[in-house]
């Protein structure tokens, strides 16, 4: 087993690290999206502000571009990391950006200036993906090293560390809700921690190979994932248990996030492409295939009106929801 994991990982790499010879001629009037130029290698991350204010980027070129959200227009580009800039996560204020990568740092900034606050350094091998609190007091990190980590955002200071994967963890999101805190590892599998007493609240098994992405609904009673295996999984949070099961891409699930309202949820694969999905019955909306690599990140603005994805090819896509399937009505309470 440890041998098949190393040799997939290796494989992974390698497809990363040797783009697609892929076209990129689309014309203006082909292309139902917006190309966003500005980094020079590929784009791991893609992030709205929580105010629907800003739009930010971290690449494989170790840099970190926030924008205008409705101009697009680059603000300030972030330069602090000495290797890719692999996630990165807005505070629930929109006032903060944590950034992590390859050279093992966590660093948070200040947004209105570009200002590097924190640097946190406590991880041992490359940090995959970080996420900040409900309340914004406290930002979770993690990577290859398998470990979690929880700072004090104010102080920087580490405050706890929690243990229980098998592999590397890909992927951490915090609840909208509470202080319940989801991590995708390499073993499989996804935990639901409590944060504040440091213990697993249940293990989620489903997946067939590594988690790559995975996130809350903003009612904090859904999670979605997508992995290694090409599924994704719908979870109910309370009781652990798969809603939904569905294979729709040919390929690596990288991203996944939900729309505001919990209706929709959108997915980014090695397949190169984007699919929009209806989060209740679980149906597919609309597939997107751009020609720009993998595509290895997306995320919905607050208003639940534009989709942003990040590819290997150094691109940003913006895509507008309601012309790529028309126009629909708010999730029912509850749901």
């Amino acid at each position: 087993m440890g041998q098949r994991r190393r040799m997939l990982k290796a494989l992974f790499v390698l497809a990363l690290m040797y783009p697609l010879l892929l076209p990129t001629g689309c014309s203006e009037t082909e292309r139902s999206y917006k190309v966003l130029k500005g980094h020079d290698f590929a784009v791991w991350s893609v992030r709205f502000s929580p105010d629907g204010k800003l739009f930010a980027s971290g690449s494989m070129d170790d840099t970190v571009i926030i924008r205008d959200a409705s101009t697009l227009q680059i603000l300030r580009t972030l330069k602090g990391h000495d290797n890719q800039v692999i996630s990165i996560g807005f505070s629930p204020n929109s006032k903060l950006l944590a950034s992590c990568g390859k050279d093992r740092k966590v660093i948070i900034w200040d947004v209105a200036s570009g200002t590097p606050l924190k640097t946190l350094e406590g991880h041992t091998d490359d940090v995959y993906t970080v996420s900040f609190s409900s309340d914004g007091r406290a930002l979770a990190s993690s990577g290859s090293d398998r470990k979690i980590i929880l700072w004090d955002v104010k102080t920087g200071r580490e405050l706890r560390v929690l243990s229980g994967h098998k592999g590397s963890v890909n992927t951490l999101s915090f609840s909208p809700r509470g202080k319940l805190l989801a991590s995708g590892s390499d073993d499989d599998t996804i935990i639901l921690w409590n944060t504040e007493a440091g213990s697993p609240v249940r293990i989620l098994k489903g997946h067939e190979s590594w988690v790559k992405s995975l996130a809350f609904s903003a009612d904090g009673k859904r999670l979605v994932s997508g992995g290694m295996d090409q599924l994704i999984f719908l979870w109910d949070v309370s009781t652990g248990e798969p809603l939904l099961k569905r294979h729709g891409h040919s390929s690596v699930v990288f991203g996944i996030c939900f729309s505001p309202d919990g209706r929709l949820f959108a997915s980014a694969s090695g397949d190169q492409s984007v699919m929009l999905w209806d989060a209740v019955a679980g149906t597919p909306l609309k597939s997107i295939k751009v020609p720009y690599g993998f595509v290895l990140s997306v995320s919905i603005s607050p208003d639940g009106k534009t989709l942003a994805a990040g590819c290997q090819e150094r691109f940003v896509l913006i895509f507008d929801i309601e012309k790529e399937i028309g126009k629909r009505g708010s999730v029912p309470s509850g749901g």
